[in-house]
C-alpha cells in the first residue's frame, strides 16, 4: 500500500504537461507495436527519436522547429515511403504513412488539439493492424491500445485527470463498455459486403504449403518439421479411420529420372468415376497456401459451385489442365464437399495415352531397379502380384524411415533402393513408382496430407504442415486407379495414426513434446478450438450466415427490410438499456438516516417557530430553541448530545446511533410540546 501511495506521489509530481505527452506517446506506442515488424527499419527508428526528442523539448523547455523545417521533413519522410513501398496505396504502404504522419506531428504537438490528433492516428493504427490480422489475440491486443488511447484522451480534455494515473483509463473502460453493445449490434445486423474488407489486398508472403507441382526425394523434409496447421475438417458423416485420411492434392505422372511433375496437357478430360459404398460429406478450412489446390479425400462426388468455379474442379476429380488458371489460396478458404471411398475411379479401361504416361521412364536410368523389376515381373506378370512382393521387399530389407536422410547421387531410385535404404515418404513413392512402372504397371505419385488429429473440444480433424505425405496409385484392370502407400510397409504407426513417434522414427519429431505431456496436448487443442471458433463465428460472419440468422428470427423473407427491421429494434433495445444504465447511474445518492433524523428535527422545531439558521451549529441552536421553547429543553439537550457524539465524535457505536434515531421518532412524533401543536 506504501509502495502505491509511493507511486501516486511521484505521479502527481511530474509537471502535468509533461505527464499528459507521455501518456500520450505510449498509447501511440501500443498502437505502433503491432506494425513494427512491416515497417521499414528508418520507420522505426525515425519514430524513436522523434518520441524521444519531443519528450526532452517538453521536459527542457525547448522551442519546436520552425515551420518550414516541418514541410521539408514531411515531403522527405513522403518519399522515403514511396522509394521504400513503390507505393502509397495499399494497407502497408498506407500503414507506414500513417506512422510517418504521426512522427511529423510531434514535431508541432502543443495544444490538447495536436494530442487528440496523435490519438486519433493511433486509432487508424489499431484498425490497420486488424485488417493485416484478424486472430482473437490480435482484437485483444487492439481494445488494450483503444483503452490507453480512450485514457490519453481523457487526459486531453479533462484537466482535472491529466495527472492523475488510474481515473483516466477508468473513464475509459466505461467508455469502451457503453460502446460493446452498440458495435455488437453493427457487426451482426448492418448487411455485409462480400469480398475483403475495403478490397484491402494482404500480403502475398503470408501462409504457404510444402506441397508443389514438382516433388524430387527432400522436398518434404523441411515440411515435415513444421508443426503449423494446414487445414480442418469437420464431418457430417462417421468420421473415416486413420489409415483412409488421404487428403489428395495433386497427381504426379511425368518423371525426369529425378523430379516428379504434373502433367500439361492442351485441355480437360473426362473419366468415369464409378460410385459405390458409403460417402463422406465435410467442410474444410484451409489455411492460406499461396496455392490453387484444395486437399479432399478420395473420391470427390460433390463439391459447391463455388469451389468448383475456384478450382474448375480440378484437383477435386484429379486431373485438369486448366488448375493454374484458378485463384490463389491467399486467405482462410472454408469449402464442402462429398467424398466416395470406395468408388472406382478410370475401372473400365485406361486411355491409351495415360498408359504411355504412366508407364514412361528415361532412357538409360535406373538399370538396378529395372533387373529388380523384371525379377518381380517373372515371378507372376499380375499386377497385384507384383504390388504385394515389392511391398514385401520394403518390410522385410532393413529399410529405415528417416526425416534426414542421406543425399543422393546421379540416380536417386537406385541409390535409395540399393544403397541408402532410409528415406521419407517421398523416397519410397518415387522409387516405388519407377519399380512399378519397369513392371509393366501403370504408376502415378499422388501428393497430400496423409492423418489428421481430433480436436474433442472443437469437434473437428486437424492436419498439420507436418503430416504432408507421398504415396503412389497403381492402375488394375477392372479396379480402375487403386492407392498403395509403400511408407506404411516401413513405418505404420505413420499411417495408422497419421503422426510420427519418435521411437520409430530417427529424426527430431514435430511435436513430440505434446505427445509426451498429455496436459500441454490438451492445453494446445483447447487454444486452437478457440482460435477456430473464432475465425469460424466471427471472423467467418459473412452474408450467408448473417441471413441464416435473419431466418432464425422470422425475418428473412423480407430482405433488406429485415435488416432494417432487426437493426431498429436492437437500437432500441440498447438504448432502453442505455437509459436504464443512466437512471441507476445518476440516481440521488443514499442518504445517511442520522442526517435525515437531524432534518426531521429541525422541521419539527421550525413548526414550532424556532427555524434553523445557515449559520447555525447543532448546540447553539439548541440552545437557542431552548430559550424560545423552554418546553423542549430537557429532551432536545439528549437529542443533541447524541446526535453530536455520533455525527462529529470518532469511535461511534451502532447502539448510540440507534439511541439518537430512537430520541429523534419520540422528539418527532409527539403531538403536542408545551400545548402548542407544530401548525399552531
Amino acid at each position: 500500500m506504501n509502495a502505491l501511495a509511493w507511486r501516486v506521489t511521484r505521479w502527481r509530481a511530474i509537471e502535468p504537461g509533461f505527464a499528459r505527452l507521455l501518456a500520450t506517446l505510449g498509447a501511440l506506442t501500443l498502437a505502433l507495436l503491432p506494425h513494427v515488424a512491416r515497417l521499414s527499419v528508418w520507420i522505426t527508428a525515425g519514430l524513436a527519436v522523434a518520441m524521444a526528442a519531443r519528450l526532452a523539448a517538453e521536459h527542457r523547455g525547448w522551442a519546436l522547429p520552425p515551420r518550414w523545417l516541418r514541410w521539408t521533413a514531411a515531403l522527405a519522410a513522403t518519399a522515403g515511403v514511396l522509394v521504400s513501398y513503390r507505393t502509397l496505396n495499399g494497407l502497408e504502404a498506407g500503414t507506414a504513412l500513417l506512422a510517418v504522419m504521426a512522427g511529423l506531428k510531434l514535431a508541432e504537438t502543443r495544444a490538447p488539439r495536436d494530442h487528440a490528433v496523435l490519438v486519433f492516428i493511433g486509432y487508424f493504427l489499431c484498425l490497420a493492424a486488424l485488417l493485416q490480422e484478424q486472430s482473437f489475440v490480435q482484437l485483444a491486443y487492439a481494445v488494450a491500445a483503444c483503452w490507453a488511447l480512450t485514457a490519453a484522451l481523457a487526459r486531453v480534455h479533462r484537466p482535472i485527470e491529466a495527472n492523475t494515473p488510474v481515473r483516466p483509463f477508468r473513464l475509459a473502460g466505461r467508455v469502451l463498455l457503453l460502446g460493446l453493445p452498440l458495435a455488437a449490434i453493427l457487426f451482426v445486423f448492418v448487411p455485409r459486403i462480400e469480398g475483403r474488407f475495403w478490397a484491402v489486398p494482404t500480403a502475398a508472403d503470408r501462409g504457404t504449403t510444402g506441397i508443389d507441382e514438382e516433388m524430387s526425394p527432400g522436398d518434404v523434409a523441411a515440411l515435415g518439421l513444421s508443426d503449423d496447421p494446414a487445414f480442418r475438417a469437420w464431418f457430417t458423416s462417421p468420421v473415416p479411420a486413420p489409415e483412409d485420411r488421404y487428403w489428395r492434392m495433386l497427381v504426379l505422372e511425368q518423371f525426369d529420372g529425378r523430379t516428379w511433375r504434373r502433367a500439361r496437357d492442351d485441355g480437360r478430360r473426362e473419366a468415369s468415376l464409378d460410385v459405390r459404398g458409403p460417402t463422406i460429406d465435410y467442410r474444410i478450412a484451409l489455411e492460406p497456401t499461396q496455392r490453387q489446390w484444395l486437399p479432399a479425400l478420395d473420391y470427390v462426388t460433390t463439391w459447391p459451385e463455388s469451389a468448383a468455379i475456384r478450382t474448375r474442379g480440378l484437383q477435386l476429380i484429379r486431373w485438369d489442365s486448366r488448375l493454374m488458371e484458378a485463384p490463389r489460396v491467399t486467405e482462410r478458404f472454408v469449402y464442402t464437399a462429398r467424398s466416395a471411398p470406395q468408388a472406382r475411379w478410370m475401372a473400365d479401361e485406361l486411355p491409351p495415352d495415360l498408359a504411355l504416361r504412366n508407364l514412361a521412364l528415361p532412357e538409360g536410368r535406373h538399370p538396378r531397379t529395372r533387373a529388380l523389376a523384371a525379377e518381380l515381373r517373372a515371378a507372376s506378370p499380375e499386377p497385384r502380384e507384383i504390388v504385394a512382393r515389392a511391398l514385401e521387399r520394403f518390410r522385410s530389407e532393413p529399410f529405415e524411415y528417416v526425416l534426414e536422410p542421406p543425399p543422393l547421387g546421379a540416380d536417386p531410385v537406385d541409390e535409395f533402393l540399393f544403397e541408402t535404404r532410409a528415406g521419407f515418404c517421398e523416397h519410397y513413392s518415387s522409387a516405388f513408382a519407377v519399380l512399378m512402372r519397369a513392371a509393366g504397371v501403370p504408376t502415378r505419385v499422388v501428393t497430400g496430407y496423409q492423418g489428421g488429429e481430433s480436436n474433442a473440444y472443437g469437434g473437428y480433424l486437424l492436419v498439420r504442415q507436418s503430416t504432408a505425405h507421398a504415396w503412389n496409385e497403381v492402375w488394375i484392370a477392372g479396379e480402375g486407379w487403386v492407392r498403395v502407400d509403400p511408407t506404411a510397409a516401413v513405418a505404420p504407426e505413420r499411417v495408422r495414426r497419421g503422426l510420427l513417434d519418435g521411437a520409430s522414427v530417427r529424426g527430431d519429431v514435430p511435436g513430440e513434446l505434446y505427445a509426451e505431456v498429455p496436459w500441454l496436448a490438451n492445453l494446445r487443442s483447447a487454444w486452437d478450438a478457440a482460435r477456430t471458433a473464432w475465425y469460424d463465428k466471427v471472423v467467418g460472419f459473412s452474408g450467408r450466415t448473417q441471413q441464416a440468422l435473419l431466418e432464425r428470427l422470422g425475418l428473412g423473407e423480407r430482405g433488406w427490410q429485415g435488416l432494417a427491421i432487426a437493426l431498429a429494434a436492437s437500437f432500441g433495445m440498447a438504448a432502453l438499456l442505455m437509459a436504464a444504465w443512466l437512471a441507476w447511474e445518476f440516481r440521488p445518492p443514499h442518504r445517511d438516516p442520522v442526517e435525515v433524523a437531524w432534518e426531521r428535527v429541525g422541521e419539527r422545531l421550525a413548526a414550532l417557530g424556532c427555524g434553523r439558521a445557515p449559520h447555525e451549529g447543532p448546540f447553539d441552536y439548541a440552545r437557542r430553541a431552548a430559550r424560545e421553547v423552554p418546553a423542549v429543553a430537557p429532551r432536545l439537550r439528549d437529542l443533541v448530545d447524541a446526535y453530536v457524539g455520533v455525527r462529529y465524535l470518532p469511535g461511534g457505536t451502532s447502539s448510540e446511533r440507534d439511541r439518537f434515531l430512537a430520541l429523534a421518532r419520540e422528539f418527532v412524533a409527539r403531538p403536542t410540546i408545551d400545548g402548542r401543536r407544530p401548525d399552531a
